[in-house]
């Protein structure tokens, strides 16, 4: 709320000259008057407002374990395969590997220069990589003795220019980063040889493997969705011009190979072909739509969508038609979700209001709602061997919660 500005002059009418004032101008101050007991009025109101709202009751922590080593937003996770260990990056420029069990520190991956915003373990678990917003790179050599002190040793490093994301192949040695200038670093560790997919001089902003681990798809700031070849360098397939009017927020591939799933700021979703970037379907969704994300189960032939104003929908591939609109059915109100993975038939939802929201596919049945955080999920994993689930948050916090994906919980 604006307030007076200060440079306002201070009025010169004092007490004594009210007394010779003509009725007109006894009215206006008493106007005036008026206006001010109300400006007080509703700022009482306010302030009450603001204090009723900072002693609101914090959500019921459902979390085994809270991690707050962080200062700042927490703005990303993953968890070590064998789901022992987990790593946060973070506003404060910082990277942490953690005890799941515990909480405590195991390492501090030091030297970042800005924002952390990817951290991942390779598939195996020998390494871990660490990125910030700047394009400084990190490649650690894990260390999984728990009794062993000495810091992880750097297998690779690599300066690039200012990164929008980075992720790990899931069957190799392979780590990929996207930049602001378009261009996609692709790295084999820890040999550090690299290959350069050039962009087109607009940002990329996703990308995912196929499942044949030789292509990954691309979505760029103006609306491109290129199909490239690892091994090549060479863009396979391009969606055609214009299906996406604006930015590609995110994407995603079909588990067996033939259909990629875009989605755009302005709330279009656009399935193609991944043989030869065919349109196969174009679906108008929200404005706010921000994730996309299809079963990995083929058997289910499903594809969830995900808006920040509170849309959850489960669709059917092949139909291209909505199965169930989760949130309609939920009693509370609907919450914007920021994202979203599928683990086996379960839909596992981040939300802004800081909740974990997980909903049975096949139903559309809210199974499972998991509270703690006190702002939004800024990022979510799931470890299948230890049957956690971890998240983090503008908070300034990571928490690890338990659920068995095959029970089903109320």
């Amino acid at each position: 709320m604006r307030g007076y500005q200060e440079d306002t002059p201070p009025s010169s009418i004092s007490g004594d000259e009210i007394a010779g004032m003509d009725d007109e101008e006894a009215v206006f101050l008493g106007y005036l008057d008026e206006m001010d007991e109300l400006v007080d009025d509703n700022m009482e109101e306010v302030t009450d407002q603001e204090e009723e709202d900072t002693d609101m009751e914090p959500p019921e922590d459902l979390s085994i374990l809270v991690f707050n080593k962080h200062v700042g937003s927490v703005f990303c996770c993953d968890l070590h395969p064998s789901g022992k260990l987990a790593v946060t990056g973070g506003e404060d420029d910082k990277a942490f590997v953690w005890s799941v069990q515990t909480g405590q520190i195991v390492f501090e991956c030091t030297g970042h220069k800005d924002s952390v915003i990817f951290v991942g373990f390779s598939f195996d678990g020998a390494y871990l990589a660490t990125a910030d917003m700047s394009g400084l790179i990190k490649v650690w050599k894990c260390n999984l003795d728990e009794n062993q002190q000495e810091p992880w040793p750097i297998a690779f490093e690599y300066e690039a220019e200012d990164l929008t994301f980075g992720l790990w192949h899931f069957g190799a040695r392979v780590l990929i980063c996207g930049a602001v200038s378009g261009d996609i670093y692709v790295f084999k560790i820890p040999s550090g040889d690299i290959k350069v997919l050039q962009g087109h001089n607009t940002r990329v902003e996703c990308a995912k493997m196929f499942k044949d681990g030789v292509r990954l798809v691309a979505g760029y700031d103006d609306g491109a969705v290129k199909v490239w070849d690892l091994k090549t360098n060479a863009v396979l397939q391009q969606i055609q011009a214009n299906v996406h009017d604006m930015r590609v927020t995110a994407i995603d591939t079909h588990p067996e190979n033939n259909i990629m799933a875009s989605i755009s700021s302005d709330g279009k979703v656009i399935l193609a072909t991944s043989s030869n970037g065919k349109v196969v379907g174009q679906l108008q969704a929200e404005n706010d739509l921000e994730t996309v994300a299809f079963a990995q189960d083929p058997q289910l032939g499903f594809f969830a969508l995900g808006t920040l104003n509170g849309d959850v929908g489960i669709w059917d591939t092949a139909r291209q038609m909505v199965r169930h609109q989760c949130t309609k059915s939920d009693d509370e109100s609907v919450v914007g979700v920021t994202k979203m993975i599928w683990e086996k038939d379960h839909l596992i939802t981040g939300c802004l209001d800081g909740a974990i929201r997980v909903y049975q596919g096949r139903s559309g049945e809210k199974v499972l709602q998991l509270t703690g955080h006190r702002s939004e999920v800024l990022d979510l994993c799931f470890n299948e061997n230890e049957n956690v689930i971890l998240t983090t948050s503008d908070d300034g916090t990571a928490r690890i919660y338990k659920y068995e994906i095959n029970k089903d919980k109320d």
